[in-house]
């Protein structure tokens, strides 16, 4: 599963391009909060404040493509930069890169980015004869809402504006559960819906990919692409440094799963997973 037939490269892309965006997202997340409160914009003009940092990453696998069989390397970063006495958000593996413009005690709405890797044919077999797509990056809002302090429900709304330029709805709900302050705990059904730009990027077979490919001609159309489950777990060693695992898997449903690039060479059920560390501390004054 570890296994990366793109080798480095799509390794050092992606950290660099989950660096990057955690950084800036994170760093304005912070700020914006500020602006918000109407309070100043650095902890430098405001005595005895200070920033709380967490840093740290995940190391694992996920599919190489959308409705592939083979897994590729996946490093995803763990960076949180929040001002002090600012309420620390439960945030996920998963989830979108999130910039936060307006919260409440249990509800809070933004700004939203992600990125899909790009699809080779020359990194996997099963792409013979299909066209390549390049690294799409995603840009939206989303929302998230707790009816409860153990229930935390999400949505994401993401517009592709490169390589697979279509639409996508993320859809999560999540049970959280902390029995001691060590341990951390969560659990739920996760839910996407495209359009048919988006379905038909990855799953469609054009004209002139049939004769390349063998593969049947297809058009995929929009509506629900996949529905899954995601858990993760946390263990804090002690108030700064904390152990991390996530686990999700997704069954393509619709057009996607009925796609012969999926039925004879990929698979419907795609899995991912990570282990993790992070460490928190402060900086300032």
């Amino acid at each position: 599963m570890l296994c990366n037939r793109a080798g480095g490269h799509m390794l050092r892309s992606k950290t660099a391009a989950s660096i990057f965006a955690f950084l800036s997202l994170t760093m304005g997340t912070a700020q914006g909060a500020d602006i918000l409160d109407g309070t100043a914009l650095s902890f430098k003009d405001t005595p005895g404040s200070y920033w709380i940092v967490t840093l740290g990453g995940y190391a694992g696998a996920e599919p190489e493509y959308p409705g592939a069989k083979t897994s590729a390397f996946a490093f995803r970063p763990i960076i949180d930069i929040r001002p002090e006495g600012s309420k620390e958000w439960l945030t996920l593996p998963n989830d979108a890169f999130s910039l936060t413009l307006y919260q409440t005690g249990n509800f809070r709405i933004g700004a939203a980015g992600d990125y899909l890797l790009n699809r080779d044919h020359r990194n996997d077999s099963a792409l013979r004869g299909l066209n390549d797509i390049n690294y799409t990056g995603e840009l939206g809002g989303f929302a998230e809402y707790y009816p409860a302090p153990f229930l935390r429900t999400r949505l994401e709304l993401l517009q592709g504006i490169s390589g697979a330029d279509g639409f996508a709805a993320n859809l999560m709900a999540d049970f959280v559960y902390a029995p001691d302050p060590r341990w951390l705990f969560t659990a739920g059904p996760r839910l996407q819906f495209v359009n048919t730009q988006y379905e038909s990027t990855f799953f469609s077979i054009s004209g002139g990919e049939v004769q390349a490919s063998d593969l049947s001609p297809y058009h995929a159309s929009g509506g629900l692409n996949s529905a899954g489950i995601d858990a993760t777990a946390r263990y804090n060693v002690s108030d700064r440094l904390s152990l991390r695992a996530f686990g999700e898997w997704d069954r393509l449903v619709g057009d996607g799963a009925d796609s012969p690039l999926v039925k004879i060479r990929g698979s419907e059920d795609q899995f991912q997973f990570g282990l993790g560390a992070a460490y928190k501390f402060t900086y300032g004054r």
